[in-house]
């Protein structure tokens, strides 16, 4: 593992070559996050559950030197939001934890999901990952800019912003100005930088996780946090992966989004109040 720097803006690049070697169980890869593959993983760090429900371990082909993997259920088809409540929960609570823990050895850590092979995964059983970087990204670094030059906080009051649901401390909402179709925040209602207490977000990401498997069955989520900037106002972005990046986006840096906010919310809205049975 090594990083570049961009040769016109000096923005840090990650090479990890070592990646290429990450099984691919969608092409028939034995899975190694399965409940008798333990040895195929580095040391664990943590479990929940004796048989173990949860495992938290390095990963093995990793970006960065501090890289974790937590796999969220022994059930190789599981789905985030098929977890019993307290299952969830507790799978966000070790997001927090983890979070903590890389936050003190590194300059920024990222908490992220791939599902799906659109997502970019190579492993289908339920995981996400954590990666700490030596860095602080140029996202984070233009956002917290951002909130810094800002009169007042851009998501603490989010009333222009369509409204899927909410609960005593978070707001799920389609944001106006999303960058790809069918984009969702989760936006906690208290203004912290840094992510704190899990409350029930748990409940809210497994509504998300429903809505989105209606529009398809990859997706994308990662917190976004602002560790250096204390008027940052933390928040989780979602994405179901239905289009590919394509050339004036990476040409540009502008997106193209076809849906609106307003017809995301009202969707999404439709489907997260179903009637759900397990």
């Amino acid at each position: 593992m090594t990083e570049e720097l961009n040769p016109i803006t000096g923005e840090p690049v990650i090479i990890a070559p070592q990646r290429e070697d990450r099984p691919n169980v969608y092409d028939g890869a034995p899975c190694p996050f399965c409940p008798g593959a333990e040895s195929e993983t580095p040391p664990e760090i943590c479990r929940d559950g004796d048989p173990w429900r949860i495992r938290v371990f390095p990963n093995r082909y990793p970006p960065t030197e501090h890289s974790e993997i937590i796999v969220e259920s022994a059930l190789h088809d599981d789905t985030f939001d098929a977890l019993a409540p307290d299952h969830a929960q507790r799978v966000v609570e070790l997001y927090f934890e983890r979070y903590r823990a890389l936050a003190a050895k590194t300059a920024y850590v990222c908490i992220f999901k791939n599902q799906g092979r659109k997502a970019g995964a190579s492993i289908p059983h339920l995981h996400s990952q954590l990666v700490g970087t030596s860095f602080v990204p140029a996202r984070i670094t233009r956002e917290s800019d951002a909130f810094a030059e800002a009169p007042n906080c851009p998501l603490c009051d989010l009333r222009e912003h369509p409204l899927i649901a909410e609960s005593e401390n978070y707001r799920w909402i389609a944001p106006r100005g999303a960058r790809l179709a069918y984009q969702q925040w989760i936006v906690p209602k208290a203004h912290e930088h840094v992510i704190d207490e899990a409350h029930e977000l748990a409940a809210l990401l497994q509504s998300s996780v429903r809505a989105m498997s209606a529009i398809s069955d990859s997706f994308n989520w990662a917190f976004v946090v602002f560790p250096g900037e204390p008027r940052g106002h933390w928040y989780l972005e979602l994405l179901p992966r239905i289009a590919a990046v394509a050339g004036f986006e990476l040409g540009t840096g502008t997106f193209v989004n076809t849906v609106t906010g307003v017809d995301v919310a009202r969707l999404f809205s439709r489907i997260e109040k179903m009637p759900w049975t397990y």
